[in-house]
């Protein structure tokens, strides 16, 4: 669960519950249930269970390889957010394939057809959904977790597909902690601030950043304004322009469709965007994508 020592366990555990974690074991023993155990109880064991199984993988009693599968080509009637626990796999939509490493949790968007694989001992688990009316979304959208989130991401699939989870579960948060992790992935590609507010604002920015008009929908006094020009060399406007373009040029670099890069940050028409990105870089989303091949080879 996360603690570095038993006694921190049995302190908090005291202070939530009135009984110590072994005190409380005996409670539940004695009340009917599956070989003594109330219903939640084997739910929490066979739960346990299962983690320590998908962790077992060098002992001699790790099962055998899990061989590669694929789905039929489908689609959704919701987003699907789908994380890669172990090995690595792929999404399917149309003639682009996404590829889908170790860590990385990729919205899959409603009522596109794809195919989603996984190759030799790989497992991908479910960690939520949103309905189209809570998410805008077209193109899948990645973003990474380090394997310190593992334990949190586990639980957050087990409460997506039972009933194991605490009574104040609260299903959005992994929407919410997923789009904090787009935000600081997009932050790698413009110049962040120091300052905490002003850091503040630049990640709401971001996080609103593929909302159409989200980022101007930020509130700011004059001390955020002296701070993004004092430390960016930027207007709070400049600099926001930047980020949408420079998030554009990864998007675009990355092979993703001129039209559905405009939709991601934010612009409901390509002619806005394409003439945007222009004055941003001296080229059409469409020439920087030609050029970008002859750079790397």
């Amino acid at each position: 669960m996360g603690f570095a020592s038993r006694n921190g366990l049995t302190r908090a555990f005291k202070g939530r519950f009135g009984l110590t974690p072994h005190e409380f074991g005996r409670v539940l023993s004695a009340r009917p249930g599956a070989g003594g155990l109330t219903q939640w109880a084997a739910a929490a064991r066979q739960t346990d269970d299962l983690i320590r199984m998908m962790r077992k993988t060098d002992t001699p009693a790790a099962p055998e390889m899990l061989p590669a599968a694929s789905t039929p080509s489908h689609t959704n009637d919701i987003h699907v957010l789908s994380w890669m626990y172990r090995g690595s796999g792929y999404l399917d939509i149309g003639d682009q394939r996404y590829e889908r490493e170790r860590g990385v949790a990729t919205w899959i968007p409603a009522e596109v057809e794809h195919v989603t694989g996984l190759r030799e001992n790989s497992v991908s688990l479910p960690l939520g959904n949103a309905s189209t009316g809570d998410l805008q979304l077209t193109v899948p959208l990645h973003v990474r977790f380090s394997p310190a989130w593992d334990d949190y991401l586990m639980f957050c699939s087990i409460s997506a597909r039972s009933g194991l989870r605490p009574d104040d579960h609260n299903p959005r948060h992994i929407l919410d902690l997923f789009a904090e992790q787009v935000a600081a992935q997009r932050a790698l590609s413009v110049p962040m601030l120091t300052n905490p507010r002003a850091r503040a604002v630049a990640m709401e920015c971001l996080r609103r950043i593929g909302e159409p008009g989200g980022t101007h929908n930020v509130d700011v006094g004059a001390e955020i304004h002296r701070a993004f020009r004092d430390e960016t060399g930027m207007t709070l406007g400049r600099w926001r322009y930047a980020a949408r373009m420079r998030i554009a040029r990864d998007l675009l670099a990355g092979g993703a469709p001129p039209s559905a890069v405009a939709r991601r940050i934010g612009y409901a028409h390509l002619p806005t965007f394409s003439a945007a990105f222009s004055r941003f870089d001296g080229l059409s989303p469409r020439g920087y994508q030609q050029r970008e091949p002859e750079r790397n080879r």
